[in-house]
């Protein structure tokens, strides 16, 4: 691998769609995700370990105890990134839309079908 996307979460344990993040994972062969978890007082936690059972290699969680801000949980993931993985580039998203990630798999499938 040899990029990285940081998502920062918070709370978001019934928009956390199974389907969505297997497919972006799949789309995305070449990337790292790495999830901060900011302080998350639902089962936000606890679905995404579900979900990183599946791809223990292209997924990392990163949990920080209580919520901090979007700022703090993006800095919690560039030094993990930086610390334990090999790669050349990182981005981020703060507070993954899910609505978002659907959107963006039907366009990724539709471009991906077209000639």
């Amino acid at each position: 691998m040899n990029s990285g996307i940081i998502i920062t979460v918070y709370n978001k344990e019934k928009e956390i769609n199974e389907g969505y993040l297997e497919q972006f994972i799949q789309i995305c062969k070449n990337v790292h995700v790495c999830f901060v978890n900011n302080g998350s007082t639902d089962g936000t936690l606890q679905s995404l370990k579900y979900f990183q059972k599946k791809f223990p290699k292209k997924m990392s969680i990163v949990s920080i105890r209580n919520n901090k801000g979007n700022d703090s949980a993006v800095k919690v993931g560039f030094r993990y990134l930086l610390n334990n993985m090999d790669l050349t580039k990182v981005s981020f998203s703060n507070q993954l839309n899910f609505k978002e990630l659907k959107m963006f798999l039907e366009l990724s499938n539709k471009l991906m079908l077209e000639p």
